[in-house]
């Protein structure tokens, strides 16, 4: 009996030095993935002024609402927002599990297993998008100057990552609102343990060709690559 019980606590320490290790790796790799640079090399200027946008946690790409290269108004109806405006200036774009989304519309909602599903179950994946007017500082905006073309490539990553039905058309999450300036859709993908929020972002920068860091899973390596 007294054996059986060593092994059980062998067994059990094993299994939590084991977790600790992991851990461990994941945030020695998320700190050199988020330290090594790609796209160092800029164009000098840029046409237009985009934002990143966090909340210490999670990171928004931020657009010009219109632009002579895209109207988002014309794809991302302001009329499925519950305020139904049209004056906004800007549109932030957000990815995420879907559940989490619903279940944590405040950090200080977050619980252990929402965040533990979100990362290590495969659930579908939803695009925030909201409406801005002009930006405040309630959260940290980091304006980022980019050629025509770089916006082209940034907002088709954004584009590519909304799911559509069969006919090909965006598809609102009905009833999920944080606010009255903003809608939920479905989107492609999903979130895991090796890609969050913010890799997603991370993602459409290097895509773009935009300054971003190799690999984070944390909104802190994308602003470091900016500061």
């Amino acid at each position: 009996m007294v054996d059986t019980m060593i092994r059980v606590v062998r067994f059990i320490l094993k299994g939590i030095l084991s977790l600790l290790l992991v851990m461990l790796l994941y945030f020695v790799a998320a700190l050199f993935g988020s330290i090594i640079p790609v796209n160092t090399s800029q164009p000098e200027g840029g046409e237009i002024t985009i934002y990143l946008r966090t909340n210490g946690t999670h990171t928004d790409l931020v657009f010009p609402v219109r632009n002579a290269q895209r109207d988002w108004s014309r794809i991302i109806d302001p009329e499925l927002s519950l305020s139904k405006r049209t004056d906004f200036r800007y549109i932030s774009f957000g990815w995420g599990d879907l559940e989490f989304y619903r279940k944590t519309p405040e950090w200080n909602d977050l619980r252990f297993p929402v965040a533990f599903q979100a990362v290590f179950l495969r659930h579908p994946s939803a695009l925030h998008v909201e409406y801005l007017g002009p930006l405040q500082v309630e959260q940290p905006y980091l304006p980022i100057q980019i050629t025509i073309e770089q916006y082209n490539e940034l907002s088709q990553y954004v584009l590519d990552s909304f799911k559509r039905n069969a006919s090909g058309k965006l598809q609102p999450v009905p009833n999920l609102h944080y606010n009255r300036n903003d809608i939920f859709y479905l989107a492609e993908g999903s979130l895991n343990f090796f890609y969050t929020c913010n890799t997603w972002v991370n993602s459409g920068l290097k895509k773009a060709g935009l300054r971003a860091c190799l690999w984070t899973p944390f909104d802190d390596g994308i602003f470091y690559q900016y500061y």
